[in-house]
């Protein structure tokens, strides 16, 4: 069947309007196939930050059963391949025109508003002094990228001092700002050329018992790139299938903590947005070179891999620490931040010096370019946090509070929905050859009377039956004592 006989099936007696001409993929282009929102739920918000391959060329959507159902899937910038150099060794003119079609495919994606990132570097600052911990001696990381878009989603279901409180958060003026400046944040960060990797994908997760408000679920699907989902919350087909999505936009580097994902009986909505990076080093660390060593953590020292190498990179420093900057092929770099002797990393969270550096790309006072001879260990690091303190230091309140929550855009429903989960779950690693990087944001909006009663009912005894016309008449009634005789 089709993507709209499918969708109009779902939906039902539904504007045509919010079912668009599923037009092929074009490069360097903004499609997004996305169909039919009905139905009505309660809410879980998931973001995650990543590298994950893309959805599938003109996968139709489909109905995989009666309680989890594809309506849509995201398509996505259709990007050249990076050029082969093996190319030019045989056909020089071929891999120049191999070259400059991947250029200009790069440069259209990057050729956004000016000033589309207003805003970003003050909340990246601001939420990373109060998403690392300073008195944990643990592995933290965290992704500013993934809670902005899942924060940006949020707002979309949200109005009134809920939604302003979120605004306020992200540092945006107005809705219509936050609006492009997350469409043009998504297509500037987008990479998937075979060689690099950074794609953000989202997705809308609808309860089939409820039903929207249809404007804005198609405005998160086209501005935030949105797949779009309807079941039964709770379902073991439901949790199967959001699971499976996160671990394909994430390469499974998420797997252990996506496996615990599961969504109440009384979800509203569930927003997902993930990033999936990957990147290789400009200059890869040659593996020969690695070797044991001892790194001194603060409960102890520790035996681990180091990689060694000199490299011709840039050099940075300030009062209370030193750091290197490590380029990665078409796809940004890595900055590594050592603390001085008698400092730690939580005591530079709050160094003026530090934030400058790192919301700097080049405007660095301090820094020069040097043969750099480095020791780096092999990580591979993993944490979980607990947004919602956090979400409350940046003044993000409303949305926990079931009595001062504003989810008007949403659903005309009058259950009382709140956000009852906040959480990330982020996963970065290196060696030899790059980077990889995967976080998820989840936050659930559930509904106070949202929730369906489980009972039984078990006619295993003798009961009574009845059988009514259409107009209330009874026709029949009776006792059964033995179902079979």
């Amino acid at each position: 069947m089709k993507n709209r006989e499918i969708l109009l099936d779902v939906i039902g007696d539904t504007d045509e309007k919010l079912i668009p001409t599923l037009s092929p993929k074009r490069k360097q282009t903004r499609f997004l196939k996305w169909g039919a929102l009905g139905g009505v739920c309660a809410a879980a918000v998931i973001a995650c930050v990543i590298v994950f391959p893309k959805v599938g060329k003109d996968k139709p959507s489909y109905i995989v059963s009666d309680k989890a159902i594809v309506l849509a899937e995201a398509q996505y910038p259709e990007m050249p391949a990076y050029p082969d150099q093996t190319i030019a060794d045989n056909d020089w003119d071929a891999y120049e025109s191999a070259e400059k079609e991947w250029r200009e495919a790069q440069l259209s994606l990057r050729n956004q508003p000016e000033g589309y990132q207003d805003g970003f570097n003050d909340f990246f600052l601001n939420s990373t002094g109060v998403f690392l911990n300073k008195n944990s001696t643990d592995n933290q990381a965290y992704s500013p990228l993934s809670l902005y878009m899942a924060l940006g989603m949020s707002a979309e279901i949200t109005d009134g001092n809920s939604r302003q409180q979120i605004l306020d958060a992200l540092h945006q003026s107005d809705i219509q700002a936050l609006r492009s400046h997350s469409q043009s944040i998504w297509q500037a960060n987008y990479m998937d050329d075979g060689l690099s990797k950074c794609v953000l994908a989202n997705s809308l997760w609808m309860n089939n018992r409820m039903s929207y408000k249809k404007d804005t679920v198609g405005r998160l699907a086209d501005t935030y790139y949105s797949s779009v989902f309807s079941g039964t919350p709770g379902s073991d087909e439901y949790n199967k299938m959001l699971r499976d999505w996160i671990n394909q936009q994430t390469d499974g580097l998420l797997e252990d903590y996506a496996s615990g994902i599961e969504m109440d009986p009384r979800m509203v909505l569930t927003l997902a947005s993930t990033v999936n990076y990957s990147g290789k080093w400009t200059s890869p660390f040659m593996s020969n070179n690695t070797k044991q060593s001892t790194f001194h953590a603060a409960s102890g020292d520790v035996k681990c891999d180091f990689m060694n190498d000199m490299k011709d990179t840039f050099y940075y420093w300030g009062d209370h620490f030193t750091s290197i900057s490590l380029p990665l092929e078409n796809n940004g770099h890595m900055k590594l931040i050592l603390p001085n002797k008698g400092y730690t990393p939580a005591d530079l969270l709050n160094d003026k010096q530090v934030r400058k550096l790192l919301v700097s790309y080049g405007d660095y006072p301090n820094r020069k370019s040097a043969m750099v001879t480095l020791s780096i260990p092999q990580f591979d690091v993993s944490s979980t946090i607990d947004l919602g303190e956090g979400l409350n230091a940046l003044g993000v309140t409303d949305v926990f509070d079931p009595e001062k929550s504003d989810f008007t855009p949403l659903t005309d429903s009058t259950d009382d929905i709140y956000l009852s989960k906040a959480e990330q779950n982020t996963r970065v690693l290196i060696d030899e050859e790059g980077c990889k990087a995967a976080s998820v944001t989840v936050m659930m909006f559930d509904g106070m009377g949202a929730s369906i009663d489980h009972v039984e009912f078990i006619l295993d005894r003798p009961f009574i039956f009845e059988i009514m016309s259409e107009t209330g008449l009874p026709l029949f009634v009776g006792i059964v004592n033995h179902p079979v005789q």
